[in-house]
């Protein structure tokens, strides 16, 4: 009998411990509003689908896509301005893996590939490159 009741408290506490907060989409659009995209981006990586309407997959782009607005134009300080290219393009490339068709991380992926084409010496790095052109970029 104890062994049952210990094992259905372990269950209650499984089932009832959830990563999926109740309302996802208002959850990860405070956090966006808020520039805190890390722990948007983490509740979407460890949201349910089965617990929640929201859609996901939209959600990631949209916050991907904030994510590279936030670093392109007002991003952290403290950062350089090619730290802050580079890792608005890694947030426009992943984007661009959820839907190809996103044309607003396209032209911000074009526009910094046209500055960083002005520097000859310098480059957003071959991964980036490299991941540009498995996207369609020809770089």
């Amino acid at each position: 009998m104890r062994y049952f009741f210990l094992s259905f408290i372990a269950l209650l506490f499984i089932s009832c411990s959830n990563n999926t907060p109740k309302n996802v989409s208002e959850r990860v659009n405070q956090l966006i509003s808020e520039d805190s995209y890390t722990q948007a981006l983490d509740i979407l990586e460890n949201a349910d689908p089965k617990q929640t309407d929201a859609d996901l997959s939209t959600l990631k782009e949209k916050t991907y896509l904030n994510y590279g607005l936030y670093l392109e134009y007002r991003g952290p300080e403290e950062s350089t301005m090619r730290d802050r290219m580079t890792s608005a393009l890694e947030q426009y490339i992943e984007v661009l893996k959820i839907n190809p068709k996103n044309q607003k991380a396209r032209t911000e992926i074009e526009q910094i590939m046209g500055i960083y084409s002005t520097m000859p010496e310098k480059s957003p790095g071959k991964d980036i490159v490299v991941e540009l052109n498995q996207l369609g970029f020809n770089y």
